[in-house]
């Protein structure tokens, strides 16, 4: 990557790490507060997920496809600050009535999603998404504003803003909890408005804070929003197509989201009229939101860092009509991604338990074996979920909104099919987990699909050689790091005085925290090595540039040769 792309993604990835750190722990509070399983962990999950499907559903049909390639070639006009508040008044105009329909809707939307005929969960979920709903507002300016920073290389306040976020809602959070202690047992009755105030409210209000405080570098940079409208001249007509494809693109999604929520959702109860069993004792959508929250830690550190920094770049080099600089920079991003997220994949595949219970101290040890079922199949997954985020929005650079429709319409096609006949042959108890496997096995399927596709854009040539090769030894490097971890958890484990098992199990946070590190530093140790051994060039290449910082010279001559052949030949005969 070049050096502009490095130093931003570095940004975005200490921003996210805060972000993440301070988003575990409002997840810890969280669950202190609700619990992972029963009506008011379930209820929330979806009640704060509907407002960002929402947002997501006007993001990705009007904002990343339309409005924030248009701000990078607004910049480059002469009346470039007129035009952009023209362009955030007319995102805010959109925002603003959306949030007021939807909220209208949110009775409709709650029965959409949960999909019950629960009336206490409904109403308890009803409750949480009008509280959560002004978000979309909230998350859309953030979209804008951020964007705007990003054109201008200004990362910092962008990146940082949502740690701000999450440290608003754990106040929330454990002002609940101070006052009326863990509820995740307690019935419709006991929710009454301030008691979703300082839960769902106290949320709104920090996505709130995300927004407006990036008015504060925007004026520092000179630019000074004020209300402005009209439509001309920012070709809006001609990016029609991109944005009709990137609205399909969410709709797919977000209709495979629904039949995930309805299904995991229902799991709990269904399970209860089936056995007897437990409320509390089967895995529910909140279960698997806590598993998806895990699982999209190194995701979003690595993966949306980069690409977030790599998007104005790749628009920059695609409208110059430089394809191998475009294509260089692609393949870059795949493969130091690919190398990064396939370690943190491996981790949570063969230790789950340990991560759990030291990101998610508040957790039984037995809410800790549910949720690591559904973290298991979704870690199978990250190569492909982060891989997903790159060509996406290499095909926006194009201003291409088809094929991405057309890819989502292939990768969530294929996981709401599993999804039913999971739910179909599967017992309550496991519909999760087949869930889990699905969103895997679904990625899996159409990212080959996909892959060609973007090869077309790129003259037939994508660098598909070194892609593979990469990725190839890294999931050698994984596997056998994996089985020497697996080989030494059960002592180790056994060493620091827990017990990993189905039911009763016992690990307290601190024994957690220390084999999370033994662990991890094999994995690392082992993962490594191999990947030295097969002769991995970024990780060579990375090797050299961290000596040349320490003897503080520039990088020798051989360096680069030493990376150069697989970058040689990038552009060679590929496939």
């Amino acid at each position: 990557m070049s050096s502009s792309v490095g130093r931003n993604s570095l940004i975005m990835a200490t921003g996210t790490a805060a972000s993440r750190v301070t988003g575990q722990l409002r997840t810890i509070l969280l669950a202190a507060a609700i619990g992972t399983t029963g009506l008011a962990a379930n209820a929330y999950q979806a009640g704060s997920m509907i407002p960002q499907s929402v947002f997501t559903l006007v993001s990705g049909g009007i904002f990343n496809a339309v409005l924030v390639p248009q701000i990078v070639r607004t910049l480059k006009e002469k009346d470039a600050q007129e035009r952009l508040n023209r362009l955030i008044t007319l995102a805010i105009g959109i925002l603003l009535a959306m949030t007021v329909v939807m909220a209208a809707a949110s009775p409709l939307l709650a029965r959409l999603y949960v999909g019950s005929d629960d009336h206490q969960m409904i109403a308890l979920t009803t409750s949480f998404t009008l509280w959560c709903m002004p978000q979309v507002f909230f998350y859309g300016l953030y979209t804008v504003l951020g964007q705007i920073l990003a054109a201008k290389d200004h990362f910092l306040t962008y990146a940082w803003s949502s740690t701000g976020a999450n440290i608003i809602s754990c106040a929330g959070f454990t002002g609940f909890i101070l006052l009326f202690s863990k509820a995740n047992e307690q019935p419709l009755e006991f929710w009454t408005a301030d008691k979703i105030a300082l839960t769902a409210g106290t949320w709104t209000l920090g996505v709130a804070f995300q927004a407006l405080i990036l008015f504060l570098p925007l004026a520092r940079i000179g630019f000074k929003y004020k209300p402005s409208f009209g439509l001309g001249g920012f070709g809006l007509r001609s990016m029609g197509p991109v944005a009709l494809g990137s609205l399909g693109v969410v709709i797919t999604s977000e209709i495979s989201g629904i039949i995930l929520t309805r299904i995991a959702t229902s799991a709990p109860q269904r399970a209860h009229e089936l056995t007897g069993a437990s409320l509390f004792s089967v895995a529910g959508n909140a279960t698997y939101q806590n598993a998806f929250t895990l699982y999209i830690l190194p995701y979003s550190l690595i993966a949306v860092s980069v690409s977030t920094a790599m998007f104005p770049k790749i628009s920059r080099s695609i409208a110059a009509a430089n394809l191998d600089e475009a294509r260089h920079d692609l393949v870059n991003a795949l493969n130091n991604v690919g190398l990064l997220i396939i370690f943190f994949a491996a981790a949570m595949v063969v230790f789950p338990e340990p991560i759990i219970r030291a990101l998610l101290p508040s957790v039984s040890m037995d809410e800790t074996m549910l949720i690591s079922y559904a973290l298991i199949a979704l870690s199978m997954g990250i190569p492909l979920g982060s891989a997903f985020l790159l060509i996406q929005r290499t095909f926006y650079a194009f201003e291409d909104g088809l094929h991405p429709f057309l890819s989502a319409v292939m990768q969530y096609g294929f996981i709401s099919v599993f999804m039913i006949i999971g739910m179909m042959v599967l017992p309550p108890e496991h519909w999760v987990l087949g869930i889990a496997c699905s969103v895997t096995l679904g990625g899996l399927l159409a990212l080959p699909l996909t892959l060609m596709m973007l090869r077309r854009k790129f003259e037939g040539n994508l660098g598909g050689r070194e892609i593979t090769r990469t990725y190839a030894k890294a999931i050698v490097a994984a596997l056998a790091s994996g089985v020497v971890v697996w080989l030494i958890k059960r002592p180790v484990v056994a060493l620091f005085g827990a017990d990993i098992r189905p039911v009763g199990g016992h690990m307290s946070w601190w024994s957690a925290l220390v084999i999370c590190v033994v662990l991890t530093i094999v994995l690392a140790v082992v993962y490594v090595a191999v990947l030295w051994v097969v002769h991995t060039p970024e990780l060579i290449s990375a090797y050299h540039s961290i000596l040349a910082r320490l003897h503080k010279t520039p990088a020798s001559e051989d360096v680069a040769v030493t990376a150069q052949p697989e970058k040689s030949r990038r552009y060679v005969n590929q496939s």
